[in-house]
């Protein structure tokens, strides 16, 4: 068994106009995180959708990050092409940096028990780099999809990805 992880596709960060929108589009890894969906359904593979669902007095917000994705704004929403493939099932909610911390990733883990985990999603400089010490400090097989993630700063794409994968062992594909 494989699992997609979708990190914080949002329009918080992936639309225009946001405080932590990315400077670069992300209609292409859009595209590329669909396929991979299509892909994962077809081998009856699991993906589940990490998303940032902030309160004002979470722990990021104001130091080091201005307010965002807040609860039940726009900014807290994925974004329009990913949206059929969401469902309360696969949809796990985060407040912190971590994708495992007070959310419900480590119980659905450990009952798929996966070979890999692929992770898609942005930002590759922040919550992927999380995503992939958190999994890859319990033991887990950690492939970056290089297509599917995004930096906030577009000057760390290569430096993050080279550095998960040399000093966290994870795949770069």
């Amino acid at each position: 068994m494989k699992i997609l992880l979708i990190i914080d596709m949002l329009n918080g960060f992936c639309r225009k106009g946001n405080p932590l929108s990315l400077s670069n589009s992300t209609i292409e890894i859009e595209q590329e995180i669909e396929s991979k969906i299509k892909d994962y359904q077809n081998n009856n593979d699991k993906y589940f959708f990490i998303c940032d669902s902030h309160s004002l007095d979470d722990p990021e917000i104001n130091h080091p990050y201005p307010p965002h994705c807040l609860k039940g704004t726009n900014e807290s929403k994925i974004v329009d092409s990913l949206k059929e493939y969401v469902n309360e099932g696969n949809t796990i909610y985060k407040n912190t940096l971590s994708i495992t911390y007070a959310t419900k990733l480590l119980e659905k883990l450990l009952e798929a028990n996966p070979d890999e985990i692929e992770i898609t999603g942005v930002c590759t400089d922040i919550c992927i780099l999380f995503a992939v010490y958190e999994l890859r400090i319990r033991g887990y097989k950690v492939i970056v999809n290089s297509k599917c993630v995004l930096p906030l700063n577009n000057e760390n794409q290569e430096f993050f990805l080279n550095y998960m994968e040399e000093f966290l062992d994870a795949k770069i594909k």
